[in-house]
């Protein structure tokens, strides 16, 4: 039989693992949102209420963690140590990460509630302090896990964490415009232009259309979005993405023509209809054959 302290030790621990588990997810899933790779095959909204599921659950759960630990009889954590970071006599350096990184991810979820007030370019780069909160939830796990001796264990988390690092490197500005000059020199010369045009009636300045195309459209901080009348034909795709993802179907795109055809012309018979004789012409002839 397990002591008291053993049985809420056992429950904290499941409860920071499946927490670990969904925040990785979660960050993976936003990093596969960020990079557009699932908006071919499913919808926007679909994918990004994934991602806010997911984060919550995985927060709630950290919560749990954290409020287990303080349920512990005679346990090394006090409430000051769950509030402010380092102040834990026995292991200041692993509990003070998780502070700081579960108070940064909620910050960052409470933000949400704010987004449109913030604008959407300063509250993505708020946003981007979840990958720093991620760092410091490896560290923590790393440090202050008890049950990390085994390799299979701690081997996992590192593994997870540099699919992490791979992945957000992949979405860094280096790396996107090395990808679309790579796709230039496989695709040759430039082709097609299309033309963007956004009905400012319409548009809501939700932001999503700067997520899937930063060097299209750009959503200033006065709340007014600017964006590039003519795109190349190698950023046609995010283009579409922003199209496809737009809540308000604000965003149209159109061609260059190319060829022009002009209307057909119809015979002049029948465009103005049978031509009909007049009946004092018509019954001319007969009245002078009669008068003869």
């Amino acid at each position: 039989m397990r002591n008291a302290q053993e049985s809420v030790h056992l429950v904290a621990a499941t409860v920071g693992f499946l927490s670990l588990f969904l925040i990785w997810l979660a960050v993976v899933w936003g990093l596969v949102l960020r990079n557009g790779w699932a908006q071919s095959r499913i919808r926007h909204a679909t994918v990004y209420g994934l991602h806010q599921t997911i984060a919550l659950l995985g927060l709630c759960l950290a919560v749990v963690h954290a409020l287990a630990q303080l349920a512990t009889p005679s346990g090394p954590v006090h409430l000051l140590d769950t509030l402010v970071p380092f102040t834990n006599d026995l292991d200041p350096i692993g509990i003070g990460v998780g502070v700081i990184s579960l108070e940064l991810m909620l910050a960052c979820a409470a933000s949400v509630l704010i987004q449109r007030r913030l604008g959407y370019t300063r509250w993505r780069a708020l946003h981007a302090l979840n990958y720093v909160a991620f760092m410091f939830l490896v560290g923590h796990v790393l440090i202050s896990g008890s049950d990390m001796a085994h390799p299979v264990r701690w081997g996992a988390v590192l593994v997870a964490w540099l699919l992490t690092v791979v992945l957000w490197l992949s979405t860094t500005p280096w790396f996107v415009n090395l990808r679309q000059s790579l796709s230039r020199r496989r695709s040759g010369p430039a082709g097609e232009e299309i033309l963007v045009n956004v009905d400012g009636n319409r548009c809501a300045q939700f932001g999503f259309c700067e997520h899937e195309a930063p060097g299209v459209f750009a959503l200033r901080t006065d709340g007014r979005l600017a964006y590039r009348a003519a795109v190349p034909a190698d950023q046609v795709a995010d283009v579409i993405r922003a199209v496809e993802v737009c809540p308000a179907r604000a965003i149209a795109l159109s061609r260059t023509p190319t060829t022009v055809l002009t209307q057909r012309k119809e015979r002049t018979e029948a465009m103005t209809g049978p031509q009909r004789i007049p009946e004092d012409a018509a019954a001319g002839p007969r009245r002078r054959r009669g008068a003869r």
